[in-house]
């Protein structure tokens, strides 16, 4: 890679920023797990992890869609900047509206009553949650890199001052998840006032209406694909919580923490790949795409491999001292995850690849059949394996995304461009 080059001055703004979040829910982790013990972490986890499903009807697949069109029209970003707003808000709203209505009944159909008062946050935790995705995918597709750390700087120390208030007042799991929710709707008011005094629009009514149709044409497809991380961890946990306990579903969810956080460079990489992909197709320049997607492959599948080897031999250990041994199972949990660090590895170029070659269609198809492969193998291994079975249901489906994916890719940007 050249040391002068745009991809390497992105990748390292996206370095600095995937680390914010991570390390603020690191420390987050560390100081919150270990006060409210295995099964309040539980309790915890599934209020997030409900969110983070009922977010794929909210998000409607708007904010990658939004951000890419915000790429392809730097003309006039501000329209699109909106539409994206308005797309988005027909979905979340109603969605946290039905959210109040159904949190009392799910909680109970997970793990009980005692689960019916964390579970009241479940549609807070989902506005604040759209809302500052939104606003960071918008300020991906405008290429203001150094305003995403900006506001990830600002949410991780709201979000540590938070826990650190909870603690301070002995308050429990549903304080947090209020002051949660307050540190990221402040968060994502400050990034919103930044992106619409500095992008205002001056489109006529009839380029805002084609600019909302088009954001919903894109998203549509969207909608189904934007399972993939849900596929990976939440509906996982919601499946451990419900099939076993909460407690088991703190263990898993503990091993998925160290997990996440071994993946940042992937999600770098990956925000780097998708502006720089939809320009050079966008103005035909093919030889350019398959040289970033190429260069994007090959970091990606270095640290695949180094970073799995990694993960085997110091993530457990660094897990019990991080977290204490109250969450000692967590440990062999977080080795046989290996596979997926590696796979998701090599796998990061699949999407940006898919959504910049307008071939959203196409990723929503392999999202929709590993969503199915990843429930019925949860169904059929978690009840004798417990989390275990929930970490081999994840890579039995993860496999074949990866393999059918990567084949996808290779035959749209790198064989057409070759020789003869």
């Amino acid at each position: 890679m050249r040391a002068g080059s745009g991809f390497a001055r992105g990748m390292a703004w996206n370095l600095s920023s995937a680390v914010l979040p991570l390390v603020a829910s690191f420390l987050v982790s560390v100081l919150l797990f270990p006060y409210l013990g295995r099964e309040t972490t539980g309790q915890y986890i599934l209020v997030m992890s409900a969110a983070t499903v009922l977010l794929i009807v909210a998000k409607f697949g708007v904010q990658a869609a939004a951000s890419r069109l915000i790429t392809e029209n730097q003309e006039d970003p501000g329209v699109w900047i909106r539409a994206g707003i308005a797309v988005r808000s027909l979905f979340t709203v109603p969605t946290a509206l039905l959210a109040l209505v159904i949190s009392p009944f799910l909680a109970k159909a997970i793990d009980g009553p005692a689960l019916v008062a964390p579970f009241w946050l479940v549609a807070p935790v989902l506005l604040a949650a759209s809302s500052y995705e939104l606003a960071s995918e918008s300020l991906v597709g405008l290429g203001r890199f150094p305003a995403i750390f900006l506001v990830r700087l600002c949410f991780l120390v709201l979000r540590v001052a938070a826990v650190l208030i909870v603690r301070s007042a002995a308050w429990g799991v549903v304080a947090f998840l209020t002051a949660h929710v307050l540190s990221q709707l402040l968060t994502s008011s400050i990034a919103w006032t930044y992106i619409l005094r500095r992008f205002p629009s001056h489109s006529t009514s009839a380029e805002r209406s084609f600019a909302r149709k088009r954001v919903m044409r894109v998203s549509a497809p969207l909608a189904l694909s934007s399972a993939s991380f849900l596929i990976y961890a939440q509906t996982d946990k919601l499946m451990v919580g419900w099939l076993r306990n909460a407690a088991t579903a703190g263990d898993f969810g503990v091993a998925r923490t160290i997990l996440d956080a071994a993946l940042f460079p992937t999600f770098a990489i990956a925000w780097t790949l998708r502006p720089a992909l939809v320009s050079a197709v966008k103005k035909n320049l093919l030889p350019e795409a398959r040289a970033r997607l190429l260069e994007a492959l090959s970091w990606s599948s270095v640290y695949a491999v180094v970073g799995g080897v990694l993960l085997y031999w110091l993530g457990p250990p660094i897990l019990v001292r991080l977290f204490t041994r109250d969450f000692s199972a967590s440990g062999p949990l977080l080795k046989i995850m290996v596979p997926i660090l590696v796979m998701r590895g090599i796998g990061t170029v699949i999407f940006p690849a898919l959504l910049a070659t307008d071939r959203q269609t196409t990723y929503a198809r392999l999202m929709v059949l590993t969503a199915l492969l990843n429930v019925v193998a949860n169904f059929l291994l978690i009840p004798p394996l417990g989390a275990q079975g929930a970490i081999l249901a994840t890579i039995a489906s993860l496999l074949p995304l990866t393999a059918a994916g990567l084949w996808i890719v290779a035959k749209l940007l790198v064989w057409p461009a070759a020789p003869g």
